[in-house]
Parts: C-alpha cells; structure tokens; sequence
C-alpha cells in the first residue's frame, strides 16, 4: 500500500508538469507541436505501462535524438565514487563512436561542475566552434552555478548565461567529435543522479521548445528512477522479509539443533553472497567449550574437526579464539563506548543483539597481520563479524568470509589517474583495465540484512539455551524423584522381605520345634508304653532337631551371602572322589525306593571351593530324590565346549583354572555338572522363580513334599560366588527336571 501510495505521488507530479509544458507547447506551430506532443504522450505512457529503468531510458535516448535531429543521445549516470557510465544510447548512423557501457572517470565532471549542476539545476549549451557556453535555467531555480540571488542581480545577465568554454573543455569535446552538446540534469529527488547528453558532429542551434521538451523527458527520467527505486526497494524488502520468513521456519522447525543452524548458516551466506561462513557460539555445558558450525570455503588452519598443524605455535588453533574475535565478543560497556572507527577499512556499530565489524579489506587491518597468510591462503580478503548477544550474556559470534575479486572495467579511452587533471584524453576508444586481487566491499543492504537475521539467530539461540537449561532441571528433578521413588521401592521390598522372612522362617521354625517340644513333653511326663516306644519318641525328637539346625543353617548361609560375609576358597580339588562321596550319601535312599542312582564322571579336577561345592551338589541330589518316586537319577560331570546357542555352558572367570586342571582335552572351555531326574517336573514359566527363597512351585507342593525352598536360592548364590552359573530346565509337569552348574 505504502509503495502504490508513493508511486500515485510521482505520477501526479509528472502529471502536472505534463499539462504545464504542453501548454507552452500548444503555442507552436501546429505540426511541431503535433510531434512533440506525440514524444510527451510516448514517454509518459511508457513510464507508466513500465516500471523497468533500463527500458525507459533507452526509450528517452532514441525519442530524444529523433525530436532533436541529433547524431548522438546519451545518458549518463554517476556512481558512488564519482565515475560514470553511459547506460543508454542512440546514435544516427554511426556518425559519432558508441559509449554505450564504457566508464568515465570522476574527473570528467569535476566535483565543482557537478556541484553548480546540482544546485543551479541549469542545462548547459556548447557551441565548440565559437567556444562560448551557455547555461540555461529552469524556471523555479533561482540561482545559477555558485552564484547568490544577490550576485545574480549585481551581474549583467549575459556574463552569467552566456561565457567562454574552459579550453581543455573544448578539446575534451573536440577529441570526442563532438561540435555542439547538450547536458541537462537528470535528478532523483534532492540528488543529481546523472546527465542526459546530446551531441553532434556540427554546429547547431536548439530552440526554446526543445529545450523545454528536452527538460521534460529529464523530468520524465527522474519520475522513471524515482518509480524504479521504490520498486527497488520493495523487492529487495519482499526478498528480505521472504527470507526472515524461510529462516524463521528453519529455527522453529522439529530438527536437531546441529541441522537447523547448518541450514541458516548456509542461507546467510548465500544471502549475502559470501564464499563461506562460521558460526561460533559459546556452550553452557562446562564439559563442552563451544560449538562451531561451517559452510563454505574456511581459512586452512582454521577448519573444524581434524587440525593442521598451525605454522606458529602462538597461534590459536581456532579462529574465534584470536584476540580480534574474543575481543569483540566481549560485551561494549568492557571494551569502551564509543569506539565507531578503528581503521579506513575497519568498521564497527552495535546494537541490542550484536556488535557488527566490518572489515573492507584486510590489508588495512593491522590486528589481522598475524592470520593474513592463513586468511590469504585461500584467497580471503574481507570479513563481516557479528558478536551475538542477548541482554547482557554473550552468544557466540558469526564470520561470513569474502573472496578476492578481479575487476574488469571498460574505460571511455586510456587515462592516466595522475595526469588526467592537467592533459585532456585524445582517444575514447574503449580501454579495459583489469585488477587482480581486489577487495570487495560489504554493501549496506548486505549488512542490515545479516544484523536482522543474526537477531533472530540470537532470540532462536537463547530460546533453546533456556530450554536445555529447563530440560536438565526436568531431567535432575525426575531423576531425583526417580531416585527417590526407588530407594521407596527399595524399603518397601526390603519390608517386605523381611516380613515374609520372618512369616516363612516363623513358620517353618515352628513345625520342627513344635513336634520336638511335644516329643520331649511325652518324654518328660513318661508317657510311652515301652522301650521301643521310648526309642521312637526319641527318634523323632532328634529329627526334628535336625531338622531345625537345618533351617536355621541354611537361613544364615542366605544373611551371609546377601551380606557379602560369605567367602570362597578356590582350589583345584578331586572332582571324581567329591562325586562318588556325595552320591554315597544317597545311596540307601536309592535302594530303599528303588530308584537308580546314575553317576557319569569324565573330569578328573575342577577348581571351586569344595565345601560349597559338595553343599551344592547335596542340596541338588536331595530335591532330585524328594520329587522323584520312580525312575532314576543322573549326576553327570564333563567337559562342557561352549556353542553359539548353548547358553548354559558359559564360561566365567575360573574357565582358564578349570582348563588348566584337564590338560587332556585338546580345546577346553569348562565344566558343566547336571543332575536329571524323572520326577514330577515344573510349569516351563516358573524356572527362574525356584531360585528366589522360600519359594516352591505351588502349595500343594509344599505340603506334601515338605521343605523350606531355600536349597535352590543358596545353590545358586553358592554357585555365583565360586564364578559359575546354574539354570534349571524343565519340559513341563511329569516330565522331569535337569540342574545345569557351568564353570
């Protein structure tokens, strides 16, 4: 809206000068008045149908030379650093040489001449054969060149529009070709922008009507560039706005941090058309220093990941630790106020999110002399630094690099920049001038555009420090509340641990010291019949006696193994003597039910701790006969070869021990020691409970076989102490079931 507004502005005031001028033109002859007419309609309809400058002002080249019957019209525009280039041309059969594109140095319109054209606004008239120039107001200006309205009114009017042409004026223009020329101003708002030039091989004379129409294709010209650069200015804000936008989504994007900041750094340097970027920000993890992220071409010794070796060991082995980078991290109330100006070719501004430090070329820059020859290796001439902040805590920084240039440029004949003030050019013949190796400047645009993206790189930037900073508080307090919540478990089972220990120790404490207390009681009150009854009672007594010692034995061997109280001693014992000893114990049992006792031996030596082993193999041997009624009964020792899928023959810490007992075997990996029964079997799902104490498979199991479920747990915590492992397999009820020790 605001750019349509502005443009109808332009237009109206074109308009109205328009009408004014036809006014005056109206009083012509009516066919001369008919073409001119005919040129004014051409123009505005084209500035208004076009928006496109480069079209426009060849358009008002060619209409200008044809109303003036002239071999030459140019337009001229000045660059910032004074020097021109002819950006539009038209010329009558090639009677004078073409300029179009060439440059012209500042000192062709010297400062003086471009100053009285800007605020006197006058077109000039030279005639090179009677060498006599004169200058012609606008009508709303009331001055001409550097004189005052008093100086105007004290002068004979002659002597101000009418004087003699500077003679290396005249011989510029002699050397051109050129006999008669034309210059009026073309201005865009307060500035002159540039000339609109008409030249011609002779002498010739221009009417009042045409200068008037003449000035008003200028004045059509500026209405063009002023139209041109809103809609300059609109696009670069469109393209601006339109990538804030792409960069913000990227920022907000569900990525990982390393992949969103890789893509905007790729789109800053691309925006700004540098050959490469970093970007440095600094860690709130004590444990990582910094984060560095790349794009581009990267000074060599200054690349992230593998380093070279640097070529002066004083050097920083990454470029944001130089002092000229560390020291404009550093927030501007540490580093001074005021400094705006360290060298010609290094600028420095700041604001609320970032300190900006241009470095236009760094030949200028002393504090880089020491980095030149790493910058410069990889032909680096010029750095856009911006600090990154937010409120008082630094960031990080970014550092867009760009290359050296080679300028090409097409000169309107060959000068020489120390003598062109006192000798005049005698060829205009197109000259090129190449430079190698030249700086190439950071425009204001570019600047402005990097400090709105580095804002937004700041904010983004900050947001996730405050959110990784949130997270780890989350973290720290689940984690706590973790911690807690377990060690809450942890008493809770330990609770009920105990209290099932005392229940389940209580309980089975109580049978065998009830029935010893009633047996003594009979005894004490002599209540048997005879001697053989006196000997049962007795009998039975001391069994169940025994069978008390046995609880409470086994009760504390589990406090101690929890406790880690209980010990081992490892030693390489007779592993045939230990089985033939246990299994006599069993001996009269198997005969007695009528049960085959079966044992397999075929290692001589184990290294364990025999005690515990022999309580082991005690413990198995007595579940085996308590839960098997007919069949048999294997205990069976051999060397065990560990297979990809036979994971109960691992092999722990004593596998080497073992191996070394049985030299014999040509590849060794341990002893497995099985006892198989043919009992009542287990459910395959309830294996691994069986180790946990007091427990059994079921009550009924319970009842009927006895027992207090702990020779399984101190079997297996036995086993793991020596460095072994037991699993306990079973097909299912009825089936039977096998003990696995592996050492």
């Amino acid at each position: 809206m605001l750019l349509e507004q502005s443009l109808k502005n332009i237009r109206g005031q074109a308009r109205g000068k328009e009408k004014a001028m036809v006014s005056r033109i109206e009083g012509s002859d009516g066919s001369e008045a008919l073409s001119k007419e005919g040129l004014l309609y051409r123009m505005t309809t084209r500035i208004r149908q076009s928006l496109e400058l480069e079209e426009i002002l060849s358009a008002a080249a060619r209409e200008v030379r044809s109303l003036l019957q002239i071999d030459r019209v140019k337009i001229y525009r000045f660059a910032e650093d004074s020097t021109g280039q002819v950006v539009a041309e038209s010329i009558y059969k090639e009677r004078l040489p073409a300029l179009m594109g060439l440059y012209f140095p500042a000192g062709d319109v010297p400062p003086h001449a471009r100053e009285m054209i800007m605020k006197a606004r006058t077109r000039s008239i030279v005639d090179v054969a009677r060498q006599r120039i004169i200058l012609n107001r606008s009508e709303d200006i009331k001055t001409t060149g550097t004189l005052t309205v008093e100086e105007v009114r004290e002068e004979p009017i002659a002597e101000i529009l009418e004087r003699a042409v500077d003679p290396c004026h005249v011989e510029y223009l002699t050397n051109m070709g050129v006999r008669s020329s034309l210059v009026v101003p073309i201005m865009n708002g307060s500035k002159l922008w540039g000339l609109l030039a008409s030249h011609h091989a002779q002498s010739k004379v221009f009417s009042e009507e045409s200068l008037r129409i003449v000035q008003l294709v200028a004045d059509q010209i500026s209405v063009a560039i002023a139209q041109s650069t809103l809609l300059s200015q609109a696009r670069t804000q469109a393209s601006k706005e339109a990538l804030i936008n792409q960069i913000s989504t990227v920022l907000h994007a569900p990525a990982s941090v390393q992949d969103t900041l890789e893509a905007v750094l790729e789109k800053i340097v691309k925006a700004v058309d540098a050959s490469g970027g970093r970007l440095y920000l600094t860690s709130s993890d004590p444990s990582t220093p910094f984060e560095l992220y790349t794009y581009g071409r990267q000074p060599q010794l200054f690349i992230y990941g593998n380093q070279p070796q640097p070529l002066d060991e004083s050097q920083p082995v990454f470029l944001e630790e130089h002092p000229f980078w560390t020291e404009l991290m550093e927030l501007p109330k540490m580093r001074g106020a005021g400094r705006q100006q360290e060298s010609k070719d290094t600028s420095e501004f700041s604001d609320l999110f970032a300190t900006i430090k241009v470095v236009a070329d760094l030949h200028g820059e002393p504090q880089l002399a020491s980095l030149a020859k790493a910058l410069q290796a990889n032909e680096i001439r010029s750095l856009l630094i911006l600090s990154l902040r937010y409120s008082q805590q630094v960031l990080g920084c970014l550092t867009l690099f760009r290359d050296e240039i080679d300028t090409d440029i097409l000169w309107a004949g060959r000068f020489d920049p120390d003598l062109r003030q006192d000798q005049v050019r005698e060829s205009f013949k197109a000259w090129r001038q190449l430079k190698k190796g030249q700086a190439r400047p950071w425009t204001g645009e570019e600047i402005e555009i990097t400090r709105t993206i580095c804002t937004h790189l700041a904010m983004a930037a900050m947001q996730n420090r405050l959110y990784q900073w949130e997270r780890e508080h989350r973290l720290l307090v689940q984690m706590r509340n973790r911690e807690l919540d377990a060690a809450r478990q942890q008493a809770e089972q330990a609770s009920r641990l105990k209290s099932h220990l005392l229940s389940s120790t209580s309980h089975e404490l109580r049978t065998p010291l009830g029935s010893t207390l009633n047996y003594l009681k009979l005894l004490q009150e002599k209540l048997y019949d005879n001697e053989e009854e006196l000997r049962e009672f007795i009998s039975f007594a001391y069994k169940s006696a025994e069978n008390l010692v046995a609880i409470i034995n086994d009760v504390l061997d589990i406090a101690k193994i929890e406790a880690g109280r209980m010990s081992v001693q490892m030693v390489s014992i007779d592993l045939r003597s230990l089985v033939e000893e246990v299994s006599h114990l069993f001996a009269i049992d198997s005969r007695r039910r009528g049960i085959s006792l079966i044992v397999e031996v075929e290692v001589d030596r184990i290294y364990a701790d025999e005690g515990k082993l022999r309580q082991i193999l005690t413990n198995l041997l007595s579940n085996a006969f308590k839960f098997t009624e007919s069949g048999e009964i294997r205990l069976r020792a051999i060397q065990a070869t560990k297979t990809a899928d036979d994971t109960t023959k691992n092999i722990t810490l004593d596998a080497t021990d073992n191996a070394k007992c049985n030299p014999s075997d040509s590849s060794p990996t341990g002893i497995e020691i099985s006892v198989i029964d043919t009992g009542i079997g287990i459910d395959p799902s309830k294996n691994e409970q069986l180790f946990e104490p007091f427990v059994q498979e079921d009550g009924s199991i319970k009842r009927r076989y006895g027992g207090t479920g702990l020779g399984l747990t101190i079997s297996k915590r036995l086993v793991e102490l020596m460095g072994g492992r037991i699993v306990l397999e079973s097909s299912g009820k009825g089936r039977g079931t096998t003990v696995k020790i592996s050492f």
